[in-house]
C-alpha cells in the first residue's frame, strides 16, 4: 500500500472516531436531558387513560352514585380520558427538593387550578379529572375509597405520583393528599417516604381509608356529595424516574363503597 493510501486511510480512520466520540458526548448529554422526561411513554398514555372509578354493590344498594357533574348523570363506573404526552412534572416546585420554581411549565399548577373544572381538566403531561360521589339515597352511609395499582411494569411506578382532593357539598370538608411509594435504593432515604407525600398503603394499593375515620368528616347524608379531583403524574424529581422506566407504565382504579349505613332520614 503506498503512503497516500495509507494517509487516506489514517484520515477516515480519525473522521469515523471523531464521529462516534461526537455521537458519544450527543448521547450522554441527551441523557441527562432526558432524565426529567418520560420518554413519551405510550402505555402510559394507554392505560392512564383507562383510569377508571366505580361503586360496588354495597354502595350502589345504599344508593351512593358517581356524577361527573354536581347536576349530571347517575352512573356506576367513569373514566378519565387519555393522556397524549407523558412528559415529565413535578410537584416540588419551589421546595428544597427541586430546582423548579413555582409557575415554571414542568410544575403541577395548584389545588385550586386543577380542580377549577369539573370532568377533565388534564395538562399535556399530567392527567387531572374531577367527579363527585353522590348520596342519592335515604340513608347516611360510611363511605370508603380504595385505589389499587391493577397492573404496572418496568417500575414506572416507583416515580408514580397521585394527588387525591376531597371537597365537600353540603357540608365542610377538605383533604388533599399526595401518594407514592416508598423509596427505593436509589433514594436518598430508602424505604421512607418520598418527601412530601404518604406512602402507599400497601406496594401494590395506593389507598384504603374509610372517610369516616377522617375528623370532620363523619358520615354521607342524603343528597351531600363529596367532590372528588384526581391528580397523576410521573415525578420528574424522583431518583426512579430514569431511563429504566421506558416502554413501562401502570393502570389504575378507584372503587367507592360503604362500611355501614344510618337509619332513614
Amino acid at each position: 500500500m503506498g503512503s497516500k493510501a495509507k494517509l487516506a486511510e489514517r484520515i477516515i480512520y480519525a473522521s469515523k472516531a471523531a464521529k462516534i466520540a461526537k455521537a458519544s458526548r450527543l448521547g450522554i448529554i441527551a441523557s441527562a436531558l432526558l432524565s426529567f422526561m418520560i420518554f413519551a411513554i405510550s402505555y402510559y398514555g394507554e392505560t392512564v387513560g383507562n383510569f377508571t372509578f366505580s361503586v360496588d354493590r354495597l354502595a350502589l344498594e345504599a344508593g351512593i352514585t358517581l356524577n361527573e357533574t354536581i347536576d349530571g348523570e347517575d352512573v356506576t363506573r367513569l373514566t378519565a380520558p387519555r393522556v397524549d404526552s407523558a412528559d415529565g412534572m413535578t410537584s416540588l416546585c419551589g421546595t428544597e427538593y427541586s430546582r423548579y420554581l413555582p409557575g415554571d411549565d414542568v410544575c403541577i399548577p395548584s389545588d385550586e387550578t386543577v380542580s377549577s373544572v369539573d370532568g377533565n381538566n388534564s395538562g399535556e403531561s399530567y392527567l387531572v379529572y374531577t367527579f363527585y360521589v353522590v348520596n342519592a339515597g335515604d340513608i347516611g352511609v360510611d363511605l370508603s375509597a380504595i385505589i389499587d395499582v391493577k397492573s404496572a411494569s418496568k417500575g414506572a411506578e416507583e416515580a408514580l405520583r397521585l394527588r387525591v382532593i376531597f371537597e365537600g357539598v353540603g357540608f365542610d370538608y377538605y383533604s388533599a393528599t399526595t401518594y407514592a411509594r416508598a423509596q427505593t435504593s436509589r433514594g436518598a432515604n430508602p424505604g421512607e417516604a418520598e418527601p412530601l407525600t404518604e406512602m402507599f398503603y400497601t406496594p401494590t394499593q395506593i389507598l384504603n381509608r374509610n372517610l369516616a375515620n377522617i375528623p370532620d368528616f363523619g358520615f354521607l347524608q342524603p343528597k351531600d356529595a363529596l367532590r372528588v379531583t384526581i391528580v397523576l403524574w410521573l415525578e420528574g424529581e424522583d431518583a426512579d424516574h430514569n431511563l429504566n422506566i421506558v416502554g413501562g407504565g401502570f393502570k389504575l382504579a378507584m372503587e367507592f363503597t360503604v362500611s355501614d349505613t344510618y337509619e332513614k332520614f
